[in-house]
């Protein structure tokens, strides 16, 4: 049996051997961009795959090596890749025109989708991406109640923005103290303002006691609270109703506005009517745009009227060149068309044949972890205990970066792609084999790694269990 070092050395190895053509791609990038790539999410170590073609649900890199894509970009790309529909709809409008600089009328019919499976949205508008689309929730939510205050979670992740980057990611603390002292310390993202503490306070997720508490101190001064239904990079973890219903109730006797950040669970279905909980606001992006560049904020008519020029002496100025693009709009209609109760009782079905079948291939190699998420976004966290919140996350990760970068460099030599910090997203041509197919390498990368784990992470070992043994 090979030891924990050659464990990992052979999974690095086989990496590099099968990915070489990626290797003098990564060399190449970073002559023109810092680490050889545009996206933090998408480096990793040693170097990420270069990908040149999709096609369903798979995709192929530069070596010529095909994967199962489990990742589906960040879930953003429900339909897979080259979906025929989509196709169409982009061919028909690029001939059209692009961006037109004015409305048109595919504003309208993507606008008419998107409030016909929304009920609160009750009038809204576009931009470019999701971190826009929280950035104007949050500066209309500041323009129509007067007030400066931001309530958001704990790792709750809403795009890129000053106002967002505050513990934005996993953690189980920071450096930074909040203004109320009562609170958690943050982490403040690099080159984002201390002065945003100010204006953001940060509370656990699925706290119901602390968010009652910060709300009724802070009742005059708050303008919005932002909150995911799924915590994202924070781990996947749901909601807990009774959080949110506080939430919505806490801000409505306050006259405040509670804002939900659907851009990632709208693929999901909307939680907020799974559960009967109506937000002020919500915003959008991802796979209402066909694959395309999108987002969208919007919701109570009385609340988005401050945008009307024509209604406003002094309307709310939006400007955004490609906002409402028609290109991106076009696409977004053909994957709303395609996408209904059906795809979405699907993928999330087999969401939970996912993370119940993760959950069985741990349990037979005898090491702790569970599958979390939602519908057809999961995680898988090695370790044991409870997940209510980001912290909760940041204590299951705590030391094994190393661990989770060989599950994800090995399940790339299998021919299997998810994403590095763990995310696995289905789309609408994952099949049933596709997902047994996923479990079966999981549990085949679990026991090559089992040295290593028994080496580095013994308490991770627990005594097999036969619930395992059926695959």
């Amino acid at each position: 049996m090979a030891t924990s070092e050659e464990t990992a050395q052979n999974i690095l190895d086989e990496y590099e051997d099968r990915t070489s053509v990626s290797r003098s791609a990564f060399l190449k990038a970073q002559d023109h961009m810092p680490g050889g790539d545009t996206r933090t999410m998408t480096s990793y170590w040693p170097y990420p795959v270069y990908f040149d073609k999709g096609q369903e649900n798979t995709v192929r890199d530069l070596d010529g090596n095909w994967y199962t894509d489990f990742l589906a970009n960040y879930g953003a790309l429900v339909h897979g890749h080259n979906h025929p529909a989509l196709i169409e709809a982009v061919h028909e409008q690029i001939e059209k025109g692009t961006a037109p600089g004015g409305p048109t009328f595919v504003q309208i019919e993507h606008a008419r989708r998107m409030r016909e499976r929304v009920p609160s949205l009750e009038k809204l508008r576009y931009c470019n991406s999701g971190t826009e689309a929280t950035m104007w929730a949050i500066r209309t939510a500041r323009a129509f109640t007067g007030r400066d205050l931001v309530i958001k979670i704990h790792g709750g992740y809403h795009g890129t923005h000053d106002w967002s980057q505050i513990s934005a990611f996993v953690a189980a603390g920071g450096e930074f103290e909040q203004y109320d002292r009562d609170l958690d310390p943050v982490q403040v993202s690099p080159g984002v303002p201390e002065s945003v503490l100010n204006s953001v306070l940060s509370i656990p997720y699925n706290d119901t006691a602390t968010a009652r508490r910060v709300l009724d101190d802070y009742a005059d001064r708050i303008a919005a609270v932002i909150v995911e239904p799924v915590l994202g990079v924070g781990g996947g973890i749901p909601a807990e109703p009774d959080f949110m219903r506080t939430l919505r109730d806490r801000t409505a006797a306050m006259e405040a506005l509670l804002v939900f950040d659907e851009c990632a669970t709208f693929r999901v279905g909307p939680w907020q009517l799974k559960h009967d909980v109506r937000p002020d606001l919500t915003t959008f992006s991802k796979i209402v745009g066909g694959g395309l560049p999108i987002g969208v904020f919007g919701g109570r008519s009385d609340v988005m009227k401050i945008f009307d020029p024509l209604s406003e002496s002094e309307p709310v100025f939006h400007a955004s060149a490609f906002g409402g693009n028609s290109l991106s709009l076009a696409a977004g209609i053909a994957a709303l068309d395609n996408f209904g109760s059906d795809e979405i009782e699907r993928l999330n079905e087999l969401g939970s044949t996912l993370r119940a079948g993760l959950d069985r291939m741990a349990a037979r190699e005898g090491i702790a972890g569970d599958a979390v998420g939602f519908g057809s976004i999961s995680y898988f966290h090695f370790g044991s205990g409870r997940l209510d919140n980001a912290a909760d996350t940041a204590a299951r990760r705590a030391n094994r970066a190393t661990l989770r970068g060989l599950v994800h460099l090995e399940l790339l030599n299998k021919g299997f792609l998810v994403g590095r910090h763990g995310i696995i997203c289905l789309s609408t041509p994952t099949s049933n084999e596709a997902v047994s197919g996923l479990i079966s390498a999981f549990g085949e990368v679990l026991r090559k790694l089992r040295p290593y784990i028994a080496h580095y992470h013994p308490d991770l070992l627990v005594e097999p269990s036969v619930r395992g043994e059926s695959a």
